[in-house]
């Protein structure tokens, strides 16, 4: 296991196919220039939606998208025995990309501040990196084999990391490709190098920081040269990882982490120590939450030596706040360092994430320059990572071994679904004039007006089970798995896993509470708040709360979390065919068949730039686009001035 620094050279022998970037240059995505006022500015953005670019038209004439072939059965043979491996590389910014103030962190209420409307105040000064906290972030990777077969799961400590970019191959699909490219060639070379790793079997998630690097746009971006750092890093550490490789035992443990709140107290003993919150923990149709820390333990054959311990956590990593100014991957670093302490490499991949924060208590005012720059976010940091693992060492203590046959698998799914949400779809086409410029592809077959395509991921190790959704998925959705997919050893669930599409919502009966939470105030009818803004009267409603939270306003569809459990249950079902058809348990999934004719792992042909000769330019794509457009004039600088202010009041943590 190392952990590498990157140098000042980015290697050019890793941009196949995408545009060519110069050594020693940052190539800041293009700053938008004071603008006049915001309204403009996202007018500005609206026209947009009805313009296109000769790079696209010229984009637009390269092969067509091939049909999907017949899916094929994954294999599903035993292995010799269990191996793992693991790697850590470091993704720290350059100096030059601090000093810029162009290279944003993410997390806390919307966009840079500054718009595209020439000569307008700006009306935010953004949260640009002011330095790098502790080690900064890292990229991690941990690869599990049964001798025959493996996967790698990796995590990027950034915001969040799209499954293809606008500005070239710096995508998780451009990643995974270039990662068992490299891999095949080291096995063309060396047949005994290791088990075969397809680019469908690497899934590779961010572990949504709110302290990390804005690689997603939303609040003004970071440099391309930092997607290529990035890319490149967590191409070293899959390869790094797969190489590292040795034979091991494996084994699964799993505590509670405890949830505050009286709907839970029965739960847990007086004075246990609750890790999580649940934002909407009153709401009777949002009660279910993901309150596991889930262990593997992989130790050396040959030494007894712990090779790799593998976290699965539910804790949105928002420790630290907005005021927080320095890059970090929030408590997950400590954390996944934590679980190296007594030997080889540690990963804190983060879980469902959805509506669930950690019980982080008060941390302090963030300081963010001279001699004492970070020592209370450290502080911080470190006492949360540490109450989190000493739960780790809890599901240790009474760790069995990983049952089932030694079968290792992992596929990808490509999935399509039409978004709803007018915010989203109008920043990734025209947020670059509102200061977001959302970094997303735009082309097919990632998004074609509308119509956005994705993947989630399923597999197993022995007897547990995998899920990863492209996104923050409400807990139910893992509830659901585990429920029609019975009696598997263990059921791990990784959040904004090869792509980053906000909150998914499910089921349902789950939406109203985050409906009525995006615009008021208080618990649910007929609670309410009592006391509005201070005033000593309520209402059984709630109070005006615009952006109270962001759960609904940043859920790309309404039968998405729906869509994504259904392919789960297919890709259960593939991966353990004793469990029988787990989608037919749920009647809703017959709406989703379609999605079944797609093969595992149909996207990695493709690379964040692919598009087809007959591929429509934006205007033609969105022929909704003057509502498209009409509707981010409208709901977008209502939605920065709430998000900026829940931001600057701490309602966003």
């Amino acid at each position: 296991m190392t952990r590498h620094t990157p140098g000042p050279e980015i290697s050019a022998a890793i941009q196949q196919g995408g545009p060519q970037l110069s050594a020693n240059s940052l190539h800041v995505l293009p700053r938008p220039r004071p603008l006049a006022l915001l309204p403009a500015a996202l007018l500005a953005g609206a026209l947009a939606l009805g313009t296109s670019t000769p790079a696209t038209a010229a984009t637009a004439a390269t092969a067509a998208l091939p049909a999907p072939p017949l899916p094929v059965p994954i294999d599903l043979t035993p292995g010799s025995g269990w191996t793992a491996g693991g790697d850590v590389e470091s993704i720290n910014p350059t100096q030059a990309m601090i000093d810029s103030h162009a290279f944003y962190l993410g997390g806390y209420g919307l966009g840079s501040g500054t718009t595209a409307v020439p000569g307008a105040p700006s009306y935010d000064q953004g949260r640009f990196a002011a330095g790098i906290l502790g080690k900064g972030p890292a990229v991690r990777a941990v690869a599990f084999g049964d001798g025959g077969h493996s996967f790698v799961t990796a995590q990027i400590e950034t915001q969040g990391y799209f499954l293809a970019y606008k500005a070239g191959d710096y995508g998780i699909v451009d990643i995974r490709r270039e990662a068992a490219a490299r891999i095949a060639a080291l096995r063309a070379a060396d047949p005994s190098a290791g088990p075969d790793l397809p680019a469908r079997s690497i899934l590779v998630d961010s572990d949504h920081s709110h302290g990390g690097p804005d690689t997603a746009g939303v609040w003004g971006g970071v440099p391309t040269a930092y997607l290529q750092e990035v890319k490149e890093r967590s191409v070293a550490a899959i390869v790094a990882a797969w190489r590292s490789m040795q034979p091991v035992d494996l084994r699964y443990g799993v505590a509670q982490a405890g949830v505050e709140g009286s709907p839970y107290d029965s739960r847990y003993p007086a004075g246990f120590d609750r890790l999580m919150t649940n934002q909407f923990s009153t709401d009777p149709d949002n009660q279910v939450v993901d309150d596991e820390v889930r262990v593997i333990r992989a130790t050396s054959l040959a030494t007894g030596q712990p090779v790799v311990t593998y976290v699965n956590f539910s804790a949105h990593p928002t420790v630290l706040g907005a005021d927080n100014r320095l890059a970090t991957g929030d408590y997950v670093g400590p954390l996944s360092d934590l679980l190296a302490a007594g030997g080889g490499m540690g990963l804190a991949q983060v879980a469902t994430l959805g509506r669930e924060q950690p019980a982080r208590g008060n941390c302090g005012a963030a300081v963010n320059d001279g001699p004492q720059a970070g020592a209370p976010q450290l502080a911080c940091l470190d006492g949360y990572a540490r109450r989190v693992d000493a739960r780790v060492q809890q599901a240790l203590a009474t760790a069995q071994p990983v049952s089932g046959q030694k079968v290792v698998a992992m596929s990808s799914y490509f999935l399509t679904d039409a978004a709803t949400n007018a915010v989203i779809v109008g920043l990734d086409y025209g947020g670059f004039a509102a200061g977001a410029p959302l970094l997303r592809a735009i082309t097919p077959p990632w998004m074609a007006g509308g119509l956005l395509g994705t993947t989630m991921f399923s597999g197993r190790l022995g007897d547990l089970v995998f899920t990863g959704n492209p996104g923050e998925p409400y807990p139910q959705m893992l509830a659901t798995i585990r429920a029609d997919a019975p009696g598997k050893q263990g059921y791990f669930s990784i959040g904004t896993a090869g792509d980053f599409l906000g909150y998914i919502v499910y089921p349902f009966t789950a939406y109203p509470e985050p409906i009525r939470r995006s615009i008021l105030s208080g618990d649910p009818p007929p609670a309410g708040d009592p006391n509005c803004q201070g005033s000593g009267t309520g209402t059984p409603a709630g109070c005006p709360a615009p952006v109270g939270n962001d759960n609904f306003f940043f859920n790309l569809s309404q039968d998405f979390g729906q869509r994504l459990v259904c392919a789960g249950l297919r890709g259960v079902t593939a991966d353990f065919p004793d469990v029988g058809d787990a989608a037919a348990r749920e009647p809703a999934c017959a709406a989703y068949t379609a999605d079944a004719a797609v093969p595992a792992g149909y996207e990695t042909q493709f690379s964040s730039t692919s598009l087809t000769p007959d591929a429509p330019t934006v205007p033609t794509a969105m022929a909704e686009s003057p509502y498209a457009g009409l509707l981010v004039l409208v709901a977008l600088p209502p939605l920065v001035w709430a998000l900026r202010r829940r931001s600057r009041s701490g309602a966003a943590r």
